[in-house]
């Protein structure tokens, strides 16, 4: 079942000084993991991406130097960074307010073997990606992980940009997972076959074959970071 989830009421715990984090999915979600880390004025995270895996970091707030295998990015807020398996990663707050990151691991540790992303660290801030334009769909989308963006089969990860009236009629994925991450503005989701009504601060997670649907709830528009994993997934329309 989809799940909507509120991250001021996550149950962060302390990972390192000045880093704590909680988890967005559960035990329901096989091919992703995501959580939200909290990063304190000039506190750390080292850790290792496992192999098999790719490591996506979002800036929800803040900024963030992230490092490893000989390369170093800036994220300013609302950049995405894309980890490749086996990296050793820094990730460092060097800011005067605490940072907030959304973490994707895809697949999980341990999981089914698919080819991923292999150019080490790189960044992408939504500010300067370019933004395509769907007219017939009343979206925009700034790729990340894709085609179009970064090359991996394990994910696909992109910003969606809503206008007043764009509508997406209830579907599902048989073959993938969903995650989206609010950013702007009010959306209306359906979730379980309920209406509920997100924004920042939250995000929804869909295991394979859970249906769903949104639009905007109100305002001129919504804008929201989505995840679809692996990369290669069909969509089945009501």
């Amino acid at each position: 079942m989809g799940r909507v989830i509120t991250f001021a009421g996550l149950p962060f715990r302390e990972a390192e000084s000045g880093v704590k984090r909680a988890p967005i999915t559960g035990g329901d979600m096989k091919e992703m993991s995501a959580e939200v880390i909290r990063i304190a004025p000039r506190a750390t995270l080292t850790e290792a991406v496992p192999e098999g895996s790719d490591r996506y970091l979002f800036t929800l707030t803040g900024g963030a130097k992230v490092s490893g295998g000989g390369r170093s990015v800036t994220m300013t807020e609302e950049t995405f960074a894309v980890i490749a398996e086996g990296t050793k990663l820094t990730v460092a707050n060097p800011n005067a307010a605490e940072t907030t990151l959304i973490s994707v691991l895809a697949p999980p540790a341990n999981s089914a073997k698919r080819p991923g992303f292999s150019g080490g660290i790189v960044a992408a801030a939504r500010a300067t990606t370019p933004v395509h334009d769907l007219p017939a769909e009343k979206k925009q989308r700034i790729y990340f992980v894709g085609k179009d963006a970064a090359q991996s089969e394990r994910a696909h990860a992109m910003i969606v940009v809503y206008v007043k009236d764009t509508v997406t009629s209830l579907h599902m994925h048989p073959n993938a997972e969903s995650l989206f991450v609010f950013l702007s503005g009010k959306t209306r989701f359906t979730v379980n076959g309920k209406d509920v009504i997100v924004e920042r601060g939250q995000a929804t997670y869909f295991p394979m074959g859970d249906r769903h649907g949104l639009r905007v709830a109100e305002g001129e528009g919504v804008s929201f970071l989505e995840f679809h994993v692996p990369a290669a997934f069909v969509t089945v329309k009501d």
